[in-house]
């Protein structure tokens, strides 16, 4: 995950999508211009035999030419900017290629990115682009160094919520407990954890054990009063699930004043 700051000076995380799934798109839509190209060529080859036109070899190379700009320049920037970085590959892969604040792209982007690839894919057969993209730590090719744009994942998978209740020796502690200190970096680390803990297999349990008496370390002196003898893994499943619960409850106590006001709205006789 990587942290964008946008123009606004908004910091936006936005995963950077793999060399791998890039790849897989680039190869996708290399196939596309490549059936597009030789279907142009055999329709003009088909018309050219309809209408009994008769072509030299200058000729026949200049459409060869003109037919492969098309097809791999023109109509890839074409794509690229209309869709705002998106290509049938990308979009089958979850990919969308965007500025590096975040931002759509714009047609200098796309011209930019699509002439360098003509070097560093077409040329090289990907292999500059490659070696851009691993000692770059999002990723980019030439051409997105230049153009200031990288790519990133959009599909991501769904993340179920955790309902883990807070333990039962410990339910009288979170009722008088001060747990809004907890900075939110902690707290994400602290929920990472516990997911982890869910779906735990026997050969991590003393890592998870090892990691959790870390953060229960750390989140100690943003709670008050301290919690009664327990594991680690129980104050952190404590905490993490009063604070969920405390949060549902000031989103009901929101949610309810807001649906008296609009019944007292309605009430007014105009």
């Amino acid at each position: 995950m990587r942290t964008v700051v946008t123009g606004e000076a908004v910091e936006l995380e936005l995963p950077s999508a793999s060399l791998f799934t890039r790849g897989g798109a680039l190869v996708i839509d290399i196939i596309i211009y490549t059936v597009t190209y030789l279907g142009l060529l055999l329709l003009f080859g088909a018309t050219s035999g309809a209408a009994a036109v008769t072509f030299d070899e200058a000729l026949f190379q200049a459409t060869m030419l003109g037919g492969a700009v098309l097809c791999f320049v023109v109509l890839p920037i074409a794509i690229e900017t209309l869709s705002r970085g998106r290509t049938v590959g990308r979009l089958i892969f979850g990919v969308r290629v965007v500025r590096d604040d975040g931002g759509s792209l714009r047609l200098r982007h796309s011209v930019i990115r699509m002439l360098l690839a003509v070097f560093e894919v077409y040329m090289t057969s990907g292999l500059v682009a490659v070696l851009c993209a691993l000692f770059n730590s999002r990723g980019k090719r030439l051409g997105d160094m230049v153009a200031g744009t990288y790519g990133i994942q959009v599909r991501q998978p769904r993340i179920q919520p955790m309902m883990l209740p807070v333990p039962q020796h410990l339910q009288s502690w979170t009722q008088v407990a001060d747990l809004g200190r907890v900075p939110d970096e902690l707290a994400l680390r602290i929920s990472r954890l516990l997911r982890g803990a869910q779906s735990d297999r026997a050969g991590r349990a003393m890592y998870l054990e090892q990691h959790a008496a870390g953060l229960a370390q750390e989140l100690r002196p943003y709670v008050s009063p301290p919690p009664p003898p327990s594991s680690a893994m129980d104050f952190l499943t404590a905490v993490m699930a009063e604070r969920r619960n405390r949060e549902y409850r000031r989103l009901r106590r929101q949610q309810d004043r807001q649906h008296s006001l609009e019944r007292r709205l309605h009430t007014v006789p105009y």
